[in-house]
């Protein structure tokens, strides 16, 4: 096999999120890990970008995801190498910066998994703290350290499909049971929930109401970076004086749009531009 073109990207969920939110218009600064050879790429990267970060600095080296696209057929493989272990203190570290941010920030996006050397409560801590300070938690993550940031009633949580079965141990069939199973977790204690349904759009519920978006149709050339792009738009609505519905509109143009992008591409302003009017938010 010969690979005809290599692009290089930076990556991952926080990462993503922010790079999607400067993209569109919005101000950020990503919070993460470096380490070795490979975090000093994600550094330059970052820096090419011009995205404000702040990635503390760890002994093992930041791994490397590989994703093939085989042009006669359109399949997508994606390699996924071993997280860098992150020690107890380098994880201090990324709390004492995050607090420390003056200003306070308004809203906290937790995305991504946790990275090897950390138990599920390292979020837990991340969005209690951040409660407390006042802050507003939008979670992205899946199985405990999900399950674990709930108690702090997170603004909004983001789970897909398979990631809404796990957390409530329900089989969803349908788009009723999608539903009930959203309206459990609401009582788990987050805000809103808002669940990725793919090509088949999203719903979002709260405590007063619940809505369904649908996707409008489009060529699939990769699904990278999605669920990414939409948790950007969202972030970036609310920030703007957006409603949940409004917000969840955005959301998934981004995240369509994110998918007619080759490779580890993320959205596109213009091809979010082109969708969101073809986005339909409906009551239900």
């Amino acid at each position: 096999m010969k690979a005809w073109d290599v692009r290089y990207g930076p990556g991952g969920g926080g990462i993503n999120v922010s790079r999607v939110i400067r993209r569109l218009g919005g101000e950020t600064i990503a919070y993460g890990f470096a380490g070795g050879h490979t975090g000093a790429a994600l550094r330059d990267l970052l820096n090419q970008e011009k995205l404000r970060h702040t990635l503390v600095e760890v002994m093992h080296p930041t791994r490397i995801n590989i994703t093939f696209m085989d042009e006669e057929d359109g399949a997508q493989y994606v390699f996924s190498l071993p997280g860098a272990r992150v020690e107890g203190l380098e994880w201090k570290q990324l709390m004492a910066l995050i607090r420390g941010v003056d200003p306070k920030p308004e809203y906290l996006v937790i995305s991504g998994s946790l990275p090897p050397g950390l138990t599920a409560d390292a979020y837990e801590e991340l969005a209690k703290d951040a409660r407390q300070r006042g802050v507003q938690v939008l979670v992205d993550t899946s199985g405990e350290p999900l399950r674990a940031t709930l108690k702090h009633k997170p603004l909004i949580v983001k789970p897909n499909r398979r990631e809404l079965e796990s957390l409530t141990g329900m089989e969803l069939s349908g788009a009723d049971d999608v539903l009930k199973a959203s309206r459990d977790v609401l009582e788990m204690g987050p805000q809103s929930v808002i669940v990725s349904l793919g090509p088949d759009g999203a719903l979002a519920v709260n405590a007063e109401r619940a809505w369904r978006a649908s996707a409008p149709p489009v060529k699939t050339v990769s699904k990278v970076g999605a669920g990414d792009s939409m948790m950007a738009a969202i972030v970036l609505s609310l920030r703007r004086g957006k409603t949940l519905a409004e917000a969840l509109k955005l959301g998934v143009a981004a995240g369509t749009a994110a998918t007619i992008s080759p490779g580890t591409e993320l959205c596109l302003p213009k091809d979010v531009n082109h969708l969101f009017p073809k986005v339909e938010v409906t009551s239900i």
